[in-house]
């Protein structure tokens, strides 16, 4: 009886000094990834810091909750710190989206009309995409959560692909005409892959970035709209928003 409880002492013991290895290797664990997250965001704002301008090519899907219906279109992007956006849809139509700073210009070919507006026409003043293309502190701006932590892609081994980080972004400001955003990067660089966001009625978005070049030289030009000849021009109110 004697050896019996002996062992079942030592067993208890052991049992005890494993779950305490257990805990403190789970919270170490917990801490990592925790110290891991802090790094993600830190490297992206030093990448968001020197970051001043972007071309690319893009595909777009649009999940449009009010229409019940989804859309795809594809073109070209090109933005340039502090908040000057050009957008070119080739598929499924011709448009040209310009935003200089404070002017809005909306092309559409297939009716030759061009809306124009002041910041804050068309509901557009403070996307994502705008929002990204200006100057301050992501977390100033965001309430920032690092949901995937990526994988860096590999040379060698069996297992080649990576992995990329993926960031959600929700917006402090109240006058965001988005509730929330999602960007993936890579983890080598934090180059963006993707852009997802929902915008305050439901509908979602997706641009899946390929041709990205950083820092490149962007003429002025291309964030002013010349109006084609035998166009007619609709002047939008403009729409109060913030952007900070």
């Amino acid at each position: 009886m004697r050896k019996s409880s002996f062992f079942l002492t030592l067993t208890i013991v052991f049992l005890i000094i494993a779950l305490m290895q257990g805990y403190a290797l789970g919270t170490s664990l917990e801490e990592k990834s925790r110290l891991k997250a802090e790094k993600i965001i830190s490297e992206l704002q030093k990448k968001y810091d020197l970051l001043e301008s972007l071309e690319a090519t893009f595909e777009q899907k649009n999940e449009l909750k009010s229409l019940g219906r989804t859309t795809t279109s594809s073109g070209s992007l090109l933005w340039k710190k502090p908040g000057k956006l050009r957008l070119e849809y080739i598929k499924p139509e011709m448009q040209v989206l310009v935003f200089d700073g404070s002017t809005f210009w909306l092309y559409t070919a297939r009716f030759k009309q061009v809306m124009v507006s002041k910041s804050g026409g068309f509901g557009i003043g403070s996307t994502p995409l705008l929002f990204l293309s200006g100057k301050g502190n992501l977390k100033n701006n965001f309430h920032v959560t690092v949901e995937e932590i990526g994988i860096a892609s590999r040379s060698g081994g069996i297992w080649k692909a990576g992995h990329p980080h993926r960031i959600r972004l929700e917006p402090k400001s109240a006058g965001a005409s988005f509730r929330r955003m999602w960007i993936e990067v890579e983890p080598e660089n934090y180059r963006i892959l993707t852009l997802a966001y929902i915008d305050n009625i439901g509908n979602k978005s997706h641009l899946r970035f390929s041709n990205v070049k950083e820092n490149v030289r962007i003429a002025t030009e291309k964030f002013q709209f010349v109006v084609p000849p035998n166009v007619e021009i609709l002047q939008m109110p403009a729409r109060a928003t913030s952007n900070k």
